[in-house]
């Protein structure tokens, strides 16, 4: 299993990082609209649809992405990206907290992962100029995942949700946390979000800035990875799909992202607000 995840990784990872510095902008919107329409197919499995929704989903999310993004105007597209991150940042808790099942929802499964998964989409696109930019962002998650994991299997004592995700502990999520709050503080200052806010170009104000950026992402991402585990679960799927071997499903390896993308594009969309 270890032998098959990183020959994956190893195949997927220059893909796509080559993909995010090397495409154009148009191309790099259709890179995101194909990976949408895999996570829409793992989706709909989640959400236990069936009939003609469930066959056309894979194709109506990337195609809802193509429209929002090319027709709809600028100030609508702002507004979505900032209910994501509210969705993200207050709906979610509450999501957890009473444990809602997905497939009960019925025809609200397919809205709720467009909610879901197309912001997240728009949001790749957003902070993509340069590549630089969301790569520092998804590196947050990432960062956040593998401390998180290494430190809860070390120290591990205290259960964050057991009835969710057993594996996942307090510990962890600490450990996690200082890895991320370490990393966005060696971030060179182009990388940072708030680099253009007059406020927060003093040092103090940047190591304050990112310390509180860094909490909210990793919670964030956390929150993130606990919605899926807890949609799987509801589902009785270990994984997402087994698209991807040794890693499971995409959804499995971009749960955090789908979180983190958001949040991120609304912080660094307010800076022009």
């Amino acid at each position: 299993m270890l032998k098959t995840r990183i020959i994956t990784a190893c195949v997927l990872l220059p893909i796509i990082l080559l993909d995010m510095f090397m495409l154009p902008p148009q191309y790099w919107v259709l890179f995101c609209a194909a990976l949408l329409g895999f996570a829409a197919w793992e989706w709909q499995r989640l959400a236990a649809m069936n009939g003609s929704l469930a066959k056309l989903y894979p194709l109506i999310v990337p195609a809802v992405f193509l429209l929002l993004w090319y027709f709809l105007p600028l100030e609508l597209r702002i507004g979505l990206i900032f209910a994501s991150a509210i969705f993200w940042l207050l709906a979610v808790p509450f999501w957890l907290k009473k444990k809602w099942i997905l497939a009960n929802a019925g025809n609200l499964n397919a809205l709720l992962g467009l909610l879901i998964l197309t912001p997240a989409a728009m949001s790749m696109v957003i902070l993509h100029p340069d590549g630089w930019t969301l790569l520092a962002v998804m590196m947050i998650a990432w960062i956040a995942d593998t401390f998180a994991y290494f430190t809860g299997k070390a120290f591990g004592k205290r259960k964050l949700a057991p009835s969710i995700s057993p594996g996942k502990s307090w510990e962890g999520v600490f450990g996690g946390t200082l890895a991320v709050v370490i990393y966005v503080q060696l971030l060179p200052k182009p990388f940072l979000l708030f680099s253009s806010v007059p406020a927060l170009n003093s040092d103090a104000a940047q190591v304050v800035g990112w310390l509180i950026i860094a909490l909210v992402l990793t919670a964030v991402s956390v929150m993130g990875d606990l919605i899926e585990s807890l949609f799987k679960r509801q589902a009785g799927m270990k994984d997402s799909s087994s698209l991807l071997p040794g890693h499971g499903g995409v959804l499995d390896r971009i749960d955090s992202l789908l979180a983190i993308l958001p949040v991120s594009a609304a912080i660094y969309l307010a800076q022009y607000i």
